[in-house]
């Protein structure tokens, strides 16, 4: 870089004492070659997708597709998740998407959700988690982004969203119509779904387990809350611990093998139970995938700082 100046200064000298008049077009033309070469720099790093958690817990055919314009790759356990992937699951599809700040994701089959944006300061909580889930089953476990500063985490549904304050929620989307279940900590978390009606935000507050809302499409306000059914609980159920073989599981996709929930109506301690044990999938455990994605945030960070180093190495020569 230092060797770019002093060519260039020597050249202006030059053409200065050869044309005074064309001193300012030759300065003009050295601006835009800075320019260019700045712009240049600052493209190729926007190029470089950034980590925001990994991939856990897969099963069938699980695809995504990375920005800017990469083609869809099939992904794996222990795989990386970037921002600004759209991930979508197959007819035989299951995964958990762990952030780097503990939030999970967890889809069953035909299920897809884009990670919008993720920020993450690890000594201080700090940060920004926002999805889109564009359709089928779902679960969110919030994290240590929304644990600290609840409106720091949200979730986009076809029509609506879901806000967060510490807790663990579930989901059904067909089409426009999206159905949110609290899924608890009992008495402690709580969810706040809203959607645009008529140009104003309309919402309800969800703090029991066990209790849902439906959003019917755009510019629709969310239902009055009420206590799920069984069958949407173990609609949801099935769907995020069904077996990828098939193993009975009927054609539309519900585990006839589940254990079916006492009849009547759900209590609290049973959904509890039930759904905070789906992450039991008999592959990568939650606490591992963690592990390892925090070990490659700490990889993607001493990369990222060696490469710095080496920049100013560059720049100081000359």
């Amino acid at each position: 870089m230092g060797q770019f100046f002093l060519d260039f200064r020597g050249l202006l000298s030059f053409r200065a004492k050869e044309n005074p008049m064309k001193k300012n077009l030759w300065i003009m033309m050295v601006l835009v070659a800075l320019t260019v070469w700045t712009l240049g720099g600052v493209f190729a790093r926007e190029e470089t997708p950034m980590q925001a958690g990994v991939a856990a817990a897969v099963k069938g055919e699980v695809k995504a597709v990375t920005p800017p314009g990469k083609a869809a790759h099939l992904l794996k356990s222990g795989d990386q998740v970037f921002i600004g992937d759209k991930i979508e699951t197959g007819t035989d599809g299951q995964l958990q998407i762990l952030l780097l700040d503990q939030t999970v994701f967890t889809l069953g089959p035909s299920a897809g959700i884009t990670l919008d944006e993720f920020m993450y300061d690890p000594a201080n909580d700090d940060g920004k988690v926002k999805a889109s889930m564009m359709k089928g089953i779902f679960r969110v476990v919030s994290g240590k982004v929304a644990h600290k500063k609840p409106e720091n985490m949200s979730v986009d549904l076809p029509a609506g969203s879901i806000g967060f304050r510490g807790t663990n929620v579930a989901g059904i989307i067909d089409g426009q119509r999206s159905m949110i279940v609290l899924l608890g900590p009992v008495g402690v978390g709580r969810i706040y779904v809203t959607n645009i009606v008529n140009g104003e935000v309309v919402g309800v507050d969800i703090d029991q387990a066990g209790n849902a809302t439906i959003v019917e499409g755009a510019n629709v306000a969310p239902a009055a809350v009420f206590q799920i059914s069984e069958a949407d609980l173990n609609r949801i159920a099935a769907a995020l611990t069904q077996q990828a073989t098939g193993a009975g599981t009927s054609t539309t996709g519900v585990d006839t093998g589940a254990t079916s929930l006492p009849q009547g109506q759900v209590d609290a301690q049973v959904l509890m139970d039930l759904l905070n044990n789906v992450d039991n999938l008999n592959q990568t455990s939650t606490l591992g995938a963690q592990n390892a994605a925090q070990e490659s945030a700490r990889d993607h960070t001493s990369d990222t700082s060696s490469q710095d180093q080496g920049n100013n190495s560059i720049k100081s020569v000359g």
